[in-house]
């Protein structure tokens, strides 16, 4: 990861400015996401190239762009090709084992949904990053004295990272069934009642943590957030998300002397303008311009 965080660096810097999210945030996770599971260093930068061009509100977006070239069409077709290929000629990465993978009684999926299964390990395992990494450095840009504290302190990143997870939760939400008749608060839901649970709200719950709306480096409870979720419903990905964002504020505050919001694009400071994906279900900037320094 630091190896592959350099390497976006490199040309995400040069300029002196640009858009974090398709400069450096997009390609840097769709990088280590890939080399986790096996995917070819020579198609890597089709990869890049191919979401960052059809993904127009992001994986799972609700824009036009999104739903017309979804990228997720161009993941299953090549996740199959590669899942032939694991079949015909295994190699020691994790899309042989998902491709060779059987069932009980010692049968072999069909290929087409061990595509499907590689494809959403690969899109869960970089969109919710992207989007924790924008609000990341959305607050390094917003807020010079946590900045500051951080390029001090490099200690203090981890629960830089919790509090940014807290505050701006990358999934609002999600559904679950009720299987028996509850209540819950003041509603009785029946058997079979779908409902949208929203982490990003209890996040926000005044109830657990102290004025919840300001972004505190300090708050000692900032992981007792459920922005990865809880119990059985844990985001197996969690650690990988946390480790991918400290890599990367690592890196970019090493690289770095001063890090800025454009407000060329997004406005002074009073009157910032920010555009965020089209999508009930992630909370994340669709784009993110900064300035910086050259360390």
């Amino acid at each position: 990861m630091w190896v592959l965080a350099d390497r976006v660096l490199d040309s995400f810097l040069a300029p002196g400015e640009g858009d974090f999210i398709k400069g450096f945030a997009g390609p840097f996770t769709l990088l280590v996401i890939a080399d986790l599971l096996g995917v070819p260093e020579e198609d890597r930068d089709q990869f890049v190239n191919n979401i960052r061009e059809n993904s127009g509100g992001g994986i799972g977006g609700t824009g036009e762009k999104a739903l017309a070239h979804s990228p997720l069409e161009f993941l299953y077709a090549t996740f199959a090709d590669y899942a032939r290929d694991r079949r015909r000629e295994p190699r020691a990465d994790v899309l042989t084992g998902l491709a060779n993978a059987t069932f009980p009684d010692g049968s072999l999926p069909d290929v087409e949904d061990v595509a499907r299964v590689a494809a959403n390990i690969f899109s869960a395992g970089q969109e919710t990053t992207v989007r924790l990494l924008g609000a990341a450095l959305q607050t390094i840009g917003e807020r010079p004295d946590i900045q500051q504290q951080l390029r001090k302190d490099r200690s203090l990143i981890p629960n830089f990272i919790e509090e940014a997870l807290r505050i701006e939760s990358p999934v609002k939400g999600d559904f679950r069934l009720s299987r028996v008749p509850v209540t819950v608060g003041d509603v009785d839901l029946s058997a079979g009642t779908t409902v949208m649970v929203l982490a990003a709200a209890a996040n926000r719950d005044p109830r657990r943590f102290d004025d919840p709306a300001t972004f505190d480096l300090a708050r000692k409870n900032a992981r007792q957030h459920i922005a990865f979720g809880r119990g059985i419903h844990s985001c197996p990905g969690a650690p990988l998300a946390r480790a991918e964002t400290l890599v990367a504020i690592e890196r970019l505050l090493d690289r770095t002397s001063d890090i800025r919001i454009n407000e060329r694009v997004h406005g002074p400071a009073d009157e910032r303008r920010y555009r965020y994906l089209p999508t009930y279900i992630l909370r994340g900037l669709a784009e993110l311009h900064l300035e910086f320094t050259p360390a």
